[in-house]
């Protein structure tokens, strides 16, 4: 923990060093060693693919600055990606990388934002792994270190609100407060806010923010079966806010980490099924067929909605699966994003049991 508290110290620093203003553009020097190729491939996003010729085994170029896109130079090997932040970026296509004159600048954080991802995973991993089949010691030690995680995330996305690096940290931020992501998000550069990603990523917690804890829950209708739509077709109020606790697990048969959590749902139905409460499973992202075939495999006994594909999960702003939300006997929101024994102790502690 002490090591991993460095790490983000360190970074703290090195996130808040101002920088000098940009220029205009980026230039791009690169030198290979034997078997040079006869030329370069440099692209950013839709806005630059160009062809780079190397004359005695270096090569060079000026692209223009843009520290909202990755730039990748293709050199045969494995790619080379850099931020153009106004800077001179060397370019090692053997080693695979990409420094800038620029000791403060974005793509200095860039190099050093990687570095610290390596290595936190580096040390999470090593950690985990001497745990063994110790479960709850890693379940501690996973809660403990995600906050760290999160906090470093959240500094780079601040001390970089007009660059990728910013986008890139909120891309990897495991935060389960939508209002906190939107603020994030609302703390970009008008530039930042009008990349693809950040647009959709805004309008997910958005969507989020409607149906975080606490919330009523959002009615949909799906189709089951379009050949025969007047006897297939159902609601979710059908199920939900009918006077029970309902617990809602989102799914799709070939969904690996669906079928694993199955034991834990199977469990929590025998045990507390019965007049306060009820489950469903809503297939998502999924072939009818293949929903009906596998249903009664995981051991899938209780009410079920198929064919929905992203129905709900566009309303419910559901990004990966499985997604299990509870909700209370008028169809608010009180748990979601449960796994599993957390299930089973949300569902003891709504029944006050």
């Amino acid at each position: 923990m002490k090591t991993q508290m460095m790490y983000l110290a360190a970074a703290a620093m090195l996130l808040a060093a101002c920088t000098p203003k940009a220029g205009k553009t980026t230039k791009v020097v690169g030198q290979f060693g034997e078997d040079a190729p006869e030329s370069v491939q440099i692209s950013m996003g839709e806005s630059l693919d160009t062809t780079i010729t190397v004359e005695n085994g270096r090569f060079e170029a000026e692209i223009p600055t843009d520290p909202t896109q990755m730039v990748v130079v293709d050199a045969g090997l494995s790619p080379v990606t850099f931020v153009a932040d106004g800077s001179t970026i060397t370019v090692d296509p053997a080693a695979g990388t990409a420094t800038s004159s620029d000791k403060k600048g974005v793509q200095a954080r860039y190099a050093a934002y990687n570095d610290w991802m390596q290595q936190f995973m580096t040390d999470y991993r090593a950690k985990m792994a001497g745990f063994g089949d110790d479960e709850a010691a890693a379940e501690a030690y996973y809660d403990e270190v995600i906050g760290q995680f999160n906090a470093y995330q959240k500094e780079t996305v601040k001390a970089n609100p007009d660059n990728i690096l910013g986008l890139m940290a909120l891309s990897q931020l495991m935060e389960d407060d939508p209002n906190e992501m939107i603020a994030l998000l609302d703390g970009l550069s008008e530039d930042m806010k009008a990349i693809p990603e950040v647009v959709q990523m805004r309008a997910t917690y958005d969507t989020k923010a409607k149906t975080a804890e606490g919330t009523p829950f959002v009615d949909f209708t799906v189709v089951q079966d379009p050949e025969n739509p007047e006897t297939s077709t159902v609601k979710f109020s059908d199920y939900i806010g009918k006077g029970k606790y309902v617990l809602v697990d989102f799914w799709a048969s070939w969904c690996g980490p669906c079928k694993a959590e199955m034991p834990n749902l199977i469990n929590v139905y025998n045990t507390y099924h019965g007049d306060q409460f009820d489950m469903l499973s809503v297939a998502v992202w999924d072939k009818v067929e293949d929903t009906v075939a596998a249903a009664p495999e995981v051991g899938i006994v209780w009410n079920q909605i198929i064919n929905a594909q992203r129905i709900p999960t566009d309303l419910y702003g559901i990004e990966g699966i499985p997604h299990i939300i509870l909700f209370g006997p008028d169809g608010t929101i009180l748990k979601r994003g449960i796994r599993g024994e957390k299930i089973g102790e949300a569902v003891k502690e709504a029944l006050g049991l």
